[in-house]
């Protein structure tokens, strides 16, 4: 089975520098440092034929960088963009206190 365009190819390793050139390497789930895999904000098993845009992907902490501050249950590092799977984006919680 060949590999998606949206995970391979000169296309999308251009797409995803000019991402990270965009919006740094900050998790646009979690909002922590050190993101180095590109999130779709569509998920490539809900739309295949979205066009390899930069600014249709976020960085996001995965299994190649995961967040070093984030921990799971288990206490292993998490990976918000594995984690989140093709689920729709995490509405952050804002409040006037930290409870």
């Amino acid at each position: 089975m060949p590999r998606s365009r949206h995970r391979a190819g000169r296309p999308y390793r251009r797409a995803r520098a000019q991402m990270f050139q965009m919006f740094g390497d900050a998790c646009h789930i979690c909002g922590h440092a050190g993101a180095g895999e590109a999130d779709h904000l569509t998920p490539i098993s809900i739309d295949s034929d979205q066009p390899v845009d930069p600014y249709a992907m976020r960085p996001a902490h995965g299994a190649n960088a995961p967040c070093p501050v984030c921990t799971g249950a288990d206490g292993t590092p998490r990976k918000c963009n594995q984690e989140r799977g093709n689920r729709p984006l995490p509405v952050p919680l804002r409040t006037s206190q930290i409870w």
